[in-house]
């Protein structure tokens, strides 16, 4: 092989070396503050079925049974009451479509004293809010009650798969493990659900004994999972950390076992109070996080496509 032959394909093997490592999101960039005093403790979000730009987000509980609707500004543009419906502890929120109606998954899965027999999901449809008055009232479509195989978990992180029919669940704090449960109604089955556990989760860092001692602030606990989110495809999960974002990739011959058993990629977040909500965008092009004390940013980091 000629000289520069030989230079090219090692120019070339180099390029695709390095848009294989390339970083899949870019850099944060602020979006937006959130100073609406109503939301100073958004402890989930996803984003909005219905329309570009906007993310239902709520309050950590005790707090009404509500989620409220803003835009890429920060903005509050409506307010979803939940009818008979009581906040215990709200934690995430999942968006997704099925047969072609677009459903908000509330997750009630919080258990800081780790006390709880029985969690709480509540579906409701996603109201079109063209044209509604800026508070609106819904019934839950669905709610599913449950328990965890092995007792009980704080949890803060939830997501839904739609390609598998499967929730996802990660315990917050070590040791750290995925759980699911089927997506859907409960049907005429048992009252009460066991959240199967799927396998151990080890690829996230956890704090040494300095870290754990230590209470405040909450950024020194990397390894406790505050949020997770699917993509509209099933093919990527982002699960979020007090001091990172981790991208798990699941090919289409793996289930969800077998991708949380790979190496995640690491997102590092700049400096922020508390982070402890996260989402794809509406068009899995870019991730959006945010978190609980006001001023609250909207950080999105857009994808490297």
């Amino acid at each position: 092989m000629k000289s520069w032959a030989f230079l090219l394909l090692l120019a070339c093997n180099l390029a695709q070396a390095q848009a294989f490592e390339a970083a899949p999101f870019r850099p944060a960039q602020l979006d937006a503050l959130i100073t609406d005093s109503r939301l100073d403790e958004i402890s989930g979000m996803a984003s909005s079925r219905r329309a570009d730009q906007r993310y239902w987000v709520h309050n950590d509980a005790p707090r009404p049974a509500e989620l409220q609707a803003i835009d890429n500004t920060g903005k509050s543009i409506a307010r979803l009451r939940i009818e008979g419906v009581r906040a215990i502890d709200w934690e995430d929120i999942a968006s997704y479509t099925i047969d072609g109606k677009p459903w908000l998954l509330i997750g009630d899965i919080g258990d800081n004293a780790g006390v709880r027999n029985v969690y709480e999901l509540i579906a409701v449809e996603e109201p079109d809010l063209a044209g509604q008055p800026a508070t609106l009232s819904v019934k839950p479509g669905w709610r599913l009650r449950f328990r965890y195989v092995d007792g009980a978990h704080d949890s803060e992180a939830m997501a839904v798969d739609v390609s598998r029919r499967e929730i996802l669940l990660v315990n917050k704090h070590a040791p750290l493990a995925v759980y699911r449960l089927p997506l859907g109604p409960p049907g005429t089955g048992p009252g009460i659900l066991v959240a199967e556990k799927i396998r151990d989760l080890d690829a996230i860092p956890q704090p040494n004994a300095s870290e754990r001692q230590a209470r405040f602030p909450s950024a020194r606990f990397g390894g406790s999972p505050t949020g997770l989110d699917i993509d509209p495809a099933g093919h990527r999960a982002i699960l979020l950390t007090y001091r990172d974002i981790w991208l798990f990739t699941r090919s289409s011959h793996e289930d969800w076992s077998q991708a949380f058993a790979g190496k995640p990629r690491q997102i590092s977040l700049p400096p922020i109070a508390q982070a402890e909500a996260i989402a794809f965008d509406r068009r899995a092009h870019a991730i959006l996080v945010s978190g609980e004390r006001l001023p609250a940013p909207l950080l999105r980091f857009d994808g490297n496509r």
